[in-house]
């Protein structure tokens, strides 16, 4: 409905006419209840035309409903709004408003006047344009170490006709390029706010701006005369190029000379300086540690230096091939990192030169992790302040780095570019590529940018082309199926192999490909993204384990019909070959678990999938007659990704066991459809407060300690869990006020890792609406195999009905299994669509004297194979090859409404008329990232369409009132990497954003957010973001501290003391302040500890770095705007750490073979603890203590020691 207003007083503008509107359409007489928002409503003032400026004392006012207008009317004519001391009177207009406007209102939130009216005047003050003249990149360098301020050397310029522009919605200042009245095409190029690390601005005769950025600017095509047809959609859709360069000249020294200056057009009526730093503080980048200013006497000078002109890179590139490879390695690092520029490099070559002849073959691999440190320092202090001359720094990294001869033979180095996974003596010929933005981000445009191209040149290039690197070329090999999620894919440099027949073969990524497979003569050769998947079999992570000879298993039919087969990816094996499988995988570990998983998840010659155990089929073989095969494993069809007939004999490769049934958790998208299913917020705020309490009980005693870790596994590389049950188990305690004999073993590393880990989890509830939920578990998906023995002929077979769900669970800690019984949800992650979560009826235990296949399986959840269609294929059209599905027994999180789930239809593979070749395997690559780079028509629109591979259903989340729903091919989107079609986003009618400012709960990923950027959720998720209060860390809480304790006085080494002092003898027991052993390893440890802290911090900054803590807990506690990048860093932060606390308990181990071996272990890791506690306040002792620490226990049990539990004592 519309409302006149009139008699508007001129001083008043919308904002304040809208406040005052609000006193009434917001007031108690109006008021909603608690579940519902505001009202929306609009307020339009009519333009006074005469003057051109302001409002002619009229307007309208739009309500979404006539019911409320009219009883606004009636509200207003009781008790008139004055403004200015004028009262405003509201008359009912004869124009209704338009359904588009009527529906805007209904759905959306209201946001209040204060924030429109200040984003408003932030636009206004910042729409006026600054005339650039000259454009120049190059990058900064000290002319004089001995003094303060550096240099711009300008390595490529241009003359423009340009101007700079403040684009404060998408925080950026944007520079056009070209004169819109006489040329047609242009380039922009575009500095985030977040990425500009100092301002410099001063007069060289003109004003000048020199940008230090933390990531280059980001460059773009456009067309500055282009046609508009007056459809927004159409007008502003792909009408800029993403480009790397701008023009060939700049190319060549595009990737080393990133930082910019600029020149202002000089203007005699204003201080253009002023002027720009004005606008800087309006747009929230001007404060003064920001932004420096020059005079005359002390400006930043401008000069040519041809640094990184291209004869003088490629002269350079020809001398560091000549290096050993990692020193070429390391000093291309240092280049291209912009460490130090070409004139510093050639100047430190000679140097480097002369460690390579002291450390010949391979031994330079002690000039390599010499650089690689140096590499690491000098990051830290590549600041702008800093003045300490990069040689310097060499000078003191030589003096204090250790390298122990030993490394060598063990071959405990790991290159930042090498994977752990492969290991070989040609392990440095292999490489992983990681295609990102300049930010380190994956790539991300919007709708307006056409990235294709560039995508095509700079990532199908080097696909196709290889690249060189320190005097090697490389050349594409393969990916994982998770490294392609990362946009990652594999490269290897050719070398020569020695077979054990003594014929050298040339090894290359054809060669490479051939033996994973022979897949000519088949379909799969036509379709380069599953022959693209097959391959990347070979490179998932999977543990070896029993061998199975070609007579021990075979092919059986799948159960149901194409395309929703019941046993789509799933087969079975026996009891016996299953305990082999799990006798194999705990080989090694210090103990093993009690639960013997039902099932694995597994790669086997070209099969792919879950197997469970069947226990008939040991009842079969025990029945055959002497001499006759036994099968031990039966596969099936769909499993079958390609054929392997090479071999008889396999092994048994397992990618996941599923020994102990995994925590059940809420997620933003679960929460957001589970209350469009009638889920009532206050179910999820109930869950969100007992999750906070849980995780505040982490500081309570050793007991929620190890249990909060263990819970969200946390701790995992330095074995955390297990090393504090083996404290508890000794009577200590984190708490003062136990009941323990021993005094409280509680420090300020173990306080700081507490703070660590809650913060972690915290975040992840305010964050990702990371909630557990109880009684829910999330479990493996596998098929009921009783309907196979009824078409066997099998008798009194209990199979489950259709709407039916088997799941019974043990975990490690239970001492018998407990079945779900009664009505749940059953769900598959990402949901999207309403029917991917389905209400089933767990039947409990079986029946007991019915022949029932799945009675003994713990710890997975058995799906139905009857029906019309399988269960799994309606959730999100999953299958059975290693999905895991959410089985919910919380009664207030079932949904009150039932929906029909969406078909998931495939939508065919990309064929060929001919076999693929390597580059069509590039080509699919290139494609997928341009398809994963698709985000919403706008930014803004929700977390629902992050790609095309993640969530396919678009919905409006902006607080709708009817959710808006848009239903595109999820099965075909999921399916993407494995078919090769991806999905057409241009095909679909997407939902835009109906308002500008988002909920409150997308801030929370979001650096420094803007309140005029968000308005107050009303929806689920945004009451839960804002009941969790995180509380930063305090430098307090960070600064480590000496112990109060002298060495070997503490309650762990007290109550250690007497199994150490049995066995070896108290002479070696005591203190002894000797570290002679000791000191080399830890700072191996120390260093690399460092180099983990700096190379997988998620900020650009240098100087920043993750807390020894951090490491410890196995989290990244900084905000990332994409989540799957900070899992990426996290996961290769844990690896690398992982490794690095192995190589340290084999160094403390020592050989670890006769009973004199274990000894001289536990006496070095012993003299490590005390050296731990001993130098408490250093970088990297804590953590080091821990490693020791769990190499004390190992030891002592290794030799017999009875380490007590609480009910076990001591020895005298």
């Amino acid at each position: 409905m519309n409302i006149q207003i009139r008699y508007i007083p001129h001083e008043e503008n919308e904002w304040s006419v809208a406040r005052a509107i609000s006193g009434i359409l917001h007031s108690e007489a109006f008021a909603v209840s608690e579940e519902e928002r505001q009202t929306n409503f609009k307020v339009a003032l009519t333009e006074n035309e005469a003057a051109g400026v302001g409002h002619n004392g009229s307007g309208i006012l739009t309500v979404p409903s006539v019911s409320l207008g009219s009883k606004f009317l009636h509200a207003v004519r009781e008790n008139p709004i004055k403004l200015s001391g004028q009262k405003i009177r509201f008359f009912r207009s004869q124009i209704s408003p338009s359904r588009h406007l009527v529906a805007t209102l209904d759905r959306t939130p209201f946001v209040s006047p204060d924030i429109e009216e200040k984003h408003a005047q932030t636009l206004w003050a910042l729409d006026e344009q600054l005339r650039v003249e000259t454009i120049q990149f190059g990058t900064y360098y000290r002319p004089d170490y001995n003094t303060p301020g550096r240099a711009f050397s300008v390595e490529w310029e241009k003359n423009y006709v340009a101007w700079l522009k403040f684009e404060y919605d998408h925080k950026l200042i944007r520079i056009t390029l070209g004169d819109q009245m006489t040329e047609i095409e242009g380039y922009t190029i575009a500095i985030n706010f977040s990425s500009i690390r100092k301002i410099g601005v001063g007069y060289d005769y003109t004003p000048y701006v020199c940008f230090d950025t933390l990531t280059p600017p980001v460059l773009e095509y456009i067309e500055l005369h282009r046609t508009f047809t007056g459809d927004h959609k159409v007008d502003n859709d792909k009408y800029k190029w993403r480009v790397g360069s701008l023009t060939p000249a700049h190319e060549a020294v595009a990737p080393y000379a990133t930082q910019m200056r600029i020149v202002l057009h000089h203007d005699e009526r204003f201080d253009m300086i002023e002027k720009f730093v004005g606008m800087c503080e309006v747009a929230g980048i001007g404060n003064e540690s920001l932004i420096m200013k020059f005079g005359s006497n002390n400006k930043i000078e401008a000069v040519p230096k041809k640094f990184f002109c291209p004869r003088r890179i490629d002269k350079l590139r020809k001398s560091l091939a000549t290096l050993p490879w990692p020193a070429a390695f390391q000093m291309e690092a240092l280049l291209r990192n912009g460490l130090l520029h070409t004139e510093l490099v050639e100047q430190f070559l000679p140097r480097v030169r002369e460690l390579c002849k002291k450390k010949p073959d391979k031994e330079s691999i002690y000039v390599g992790e010499l650089l690689r440190t140096y590499c690491q320092v000098l990051q830290s202090k590549n600041t702008p302040g800093n003045k300490e001359h990069p040689f310097d720094v060499f000078d003191n990294v030589l003096k204090t780095f250790s390298f122990s001869e030993g490394d060598l033979a063990a071959g405990n180095f790991r290159f930042e570019s090498h994977h752990p996974q492969i290991s070989s003596d040609h392990s440095d010929h292999f490489i992983r590529v990681d295609f990102r933005d300049e930010d380190r981000l994956q790539y991300r445009w919007d709708r307006s940018v056409d990235g294709t191209t560039f995508l095509r040149e700079r990532v199908g290039g080097t696909l196709k082309g290889g690249f060189e690197l320190a005097g090697r070329d490389f050349e594409f090999l393969a990916y994982s199926t998770s490294a392609l999620r990362e946009h990652a894919v594999w490269f290897v440099s050719p070398f020569n192999f020695k077979k054990p027949s003594g014929e050298m073969d040339r090894v290359n990524g054809e060669y490479i490909r051939n033996e994973i497979g022979d897949f000519r003569g088949t379909p799969l050769l036509k379709q380069p993204s599953k022959y693209a998947a097959r391959i990347a079999q070979a490179f998932t992570a999977t543990a070896p384990s029993a061998r199975v000879h070609r007579n021990n298993w075979e092919e059986v039919d799948d159960l149901g019909e194409d395309p929703y087969l019941f046993t789509d990816g799933v087969g079975t094996i026996s009891k016996d070959l299953g305990d082999r499988i799990w006798t194999k995988m705990c080989e090694g570990r210090s103990s093993r678990p009690k639960v013997t998983p039902s099932a694995f998840q597994i790669r086997f010659m070209g099969y792919k999938g879950v197997v469970a155990v069947d226990r008939e089929m040991d009842n079969v073989n025990e029945k055959r007659d002497d001499g006759e095969h036994h099968i031990h494993m039966r596969l099936r069809p769909s499993m079958r990704k390609f054929e392997n007939t090479r071999v008889d004999e396999a092994e048994i490769e397992i990618a996941q066991a599923f020994h102990s049934p995994n925590v059940c958790y809420l997620n933003r998208p679960l929460i957001m459809l589970l209350e469009d299913l009638g889920t009532r917020k206050d179910s999820f705020m109930k869950l969100q407060d007992k999750a906070i309490a849980d995780a505040k009980t982490i500081d309570y005693t050793m007991v929620e300690f190890r249990s909060f870790m263990s819970g969200h596994n946390l701790g995992t590389p330095f074995r955390l869990q297990s090393l504090l049950q083996r404290l508890h188990g000794m009577d200590l305690d984190i708490d003062p006020n136990s009941k323990s004999p021993w005094p409280c073993i509680d420090t300020p590393f173990l306080r700081l890792l507490r703070s660590v880990a809650i913060m972690d989890v915290l975040r992840d509830i305010k964050h990702s609406a990371r909630i557990p939920i109880p009684e829910s578990y999330l479990l493996v998906g596998i098929a009921d195999e009783g309907v196979a023995y009824k078409k066997a002929g099998y008798k009194d077979v209990f199979t489950l009905e259709e709407g039916q769900i088997y799941a019974c669970i043990q975990g490690p800690e239970d001492d018998e299994p407990t079945w779900v019984e009664g009505t749940c949800s059953i769900s598959r992650s990402p949901v999207a669509h309403p029917g991917d979560v389905q209400r089933v009826y767990a039947i409990g235990k079986p029946p007991d004297g019915d022949f029932c296949a799945f009675r003994d399986l713990v710890n997975v959840v058995v799906l139905p194979s009857v029906g019309d269609r399988s269960l799994a294929s309606c959730l999100g059209g999953g299958d059975l090859d290693g999905d895991m599905f959410a089985v919910i027994k919380n009664d207030s999180l079932l949904p009150n409404e039932a929906a029909d789930p969406a078909n998931y239809d495939s939508a065919g593979t990309y064929t060929l008329d001919q076999d693929s070749t390597v580059e069509d395997i590039c080509d699919f690559v290139v494609e997928y990232i341009n398809s994963d780079v698709l985000i919403s028509p706008r930014k803004d629109l929700g977390t629902r369409i992050v790609s095309s591979l993640q969530n396919c259903v678009l919905r409006q989340v902006y607080e709708l009132a009817n959710s808006a729903l848009v239903l595109i091919p999820i099965e075909q989107a999921v399916d993407y990497p494995k078919q090769g079609i991806p999905v057409d986003l241009n095909a679909f009618e997407l939902p835009r954003t109906l308002i500008r400012c988002k909920p409150d709960w997308h801030a929370a990923e979001v650096v420094a957010p803007r309140d005029t950027d968000y308005y107050k959720s009303t929806r689920a998720l945004g009451y839960l973001y804002r009941n969790v209060q995180l509380d930063e860390l305090t430098e307090d809480q960070k600064k480590l501290s000496r112990s109060t304790f002298r060495p070997l006085t503490d309650a762990i080494s007290l109550r250690l003391m007497p199994f150490v002092r049995e066995y070896i003898g108290a002479l070696h027991a005591n203190p002894t302040g000797q570290f002679t052993e000791i000191e080399p390893i830890f700072r191996r440890y120390a260093s690399e500890l460092n180099y983990i802290c700096v190379t997988h911090t998620l900020s650009n900054t240098p100087g920043v770095k993750l807390l020894e803590a951090e490491v410890v807990a196995g989290t990244i506690l900084a905000k990332c705007s994409q989540k799957r990048m900070r899992k990426d860093r996290i996961y290769r932060m844990r690896t690398h750490s992982e490794a690095l606390v192995k190589d340290v308990q084999k160094e403390l181990r020592g050989r670890d073979e006769s009973m004199e071996d274990k000894l001289e272990g536990v006496k070095r890791a012993w003299r490590a603890w005390e050296y731990s506690l001993k130098f408490s306040d250093r970088d990297g002792a804590n953590s080091f203590g821990l490693i020791a620490l769990s190499v004390i226990f190992d030891g002592l049990e290794g030799l017999g020691a009875a380490i007590p539990s609480n009910s076990k004592p001591s020895p005298k």
